[in-house]
């Protein structure tokens, strides 16, 4: 059987090119048990050659399930494409539903605004699921997620976390820790910190975990905030190259790879030496890090298989799987130059 050129080809097309009714047809489309092997051939043979392409609206009325999933980061656009995290990320979500027959969509919605359009999105059926990357402690954002009447995982330990919220982070405190005991093994009795966003769990965790490992020993830890960028990094190193000239700070942990090397550009250009004058680690583990010169010694951060357990949480969800614990992914030390 043939069509016509630029025709759409129906499942009514495709039944009568196997020799099934249509309602056999329907159902090897949509992978249904029940239909014998051998007119399950014929169907699948009947949709290759005339080259049927499911009609997904119509399915939706029937199923009310859009076979779509969304990747929500809630970030200015200038962040998201300027991050490689969020690049690793996407990459790994898309990876792990290659094999099915659900579609990913971004999302992007500022932190700083409202939540109206965001709340519209999750709860008048245009996804059948969610995965939520890079939250905050905003009022009411967490709450839009948690409402949402789609299954929801989260990149990152909400603040708000609950029995049934399901999330996947990496132990950011031991992170922390980390970090301060690399330092510490180094020499360094007059660290700092350059944090990340403080209305992020993952910035508070690497905080606290490297605050609370050089508390072991005595040192209080001088403390520069940053918000995980490139320019914040900058700004940091600029306000850390004269305590480090001056033998104050001999050594940082930046809570990210962007912003070690933010300020590292900085001490570059003021003539101050990495690792000789302060030795610096960092927390990502990015490539950009282990290519800069000095490579960055770096606390790794798995974007991809967060990523990857992320979607395969949300498949299991949408599945009608159980709730499923949180993830907590370990970490470790990338040991290189610069500290």
């Amino acid at each position: 059987m043939s069509v016509d050129p630029g025709v759409a080809v129906t499942l009514e097309d495709v039944a009568r090119a196997a020799g099934v009714s249509r309602a056999t047809a329907s159902r090897v489309v949509r992978g249904d048990h029940g239909v014998s092997e051998e007119r399950a051939r014929a169907v699948r043979s009947a949709v290759s050659s005339l080259g049927y392409v499911p009609n997904r609206a119509a399915r939706s009325l029937v199923t009310r399930r859009t076979d779509t999933v969304a990747l929500v980061v809630p970030e200015p656009d200038q962040r998201i494409f300027s991050d490689p995290f969020f690049a690793v990320t996407v990459q790994a979500v898309s990876q792990a539903l290659e094999d099915t027959d659900i579609q990913l969509v971004m999302a992007f919605a500022d932190r700083a605004g409202s939540h109206q359009r965001l709340r519209s999105f999750l709860h008048d059926g245009h996804v059948d699921g969610a995965i939520v990357a890079s939250h905050h402690q905003i009022p009411g954002q967490i709450e839009t997620f948690m409402r949402a009447p789609i299954p929801v995982v989260f990149i990152g330990r909400p603040a708000q976390s609950t029995s049934s919220l399901a999330w996947v982070d990496v132990d950011n405190r031991e992170g922390g820790r980390i970090a301060a005991r690399r330092l510490l093994e180094g020499g360094s009795r007059a660290p700092a910190i350059i944090t990340g966003t403080l209305d992020m769990v993952a910035a508070q965790d690497r905080l606290e975990g490297f605050t609370q490992e050089m508390g072991t020993v005595g040192i209080t830890p001088r403390v520069v905030h940053g918000s995980f960028t490139h320019d914040s990094g900058a700004r940091a190193g600029v306000e850390l190259a004269p305590l480090i000239r001056e033998g104050s700070v001999d050594a940082v942990f930046a809570s990210s790879d962007l912003m070690a090397l933010g300020a590292m550009g900085v001490w570059r250009r003021e003539g101050i030496r990495v690792p000789d004058d302060v030795s610096v680690v960092s927390f990502d583990d990015l490539e950009a890090g282990a290519l800069a010169d000095p490579a960055l010694t770096s606390v790794t951060n798995p974007a991809d298989r967060m990523g990857w357990e992320a979607a395969r949480m949300l498949r299991e969800r949408l599945a009608g799987g159980g709730v499923e614990g949180p993830v907590l992914l370990p970490t470790r030390l990338v040991p290189r130059v610069s500290g």
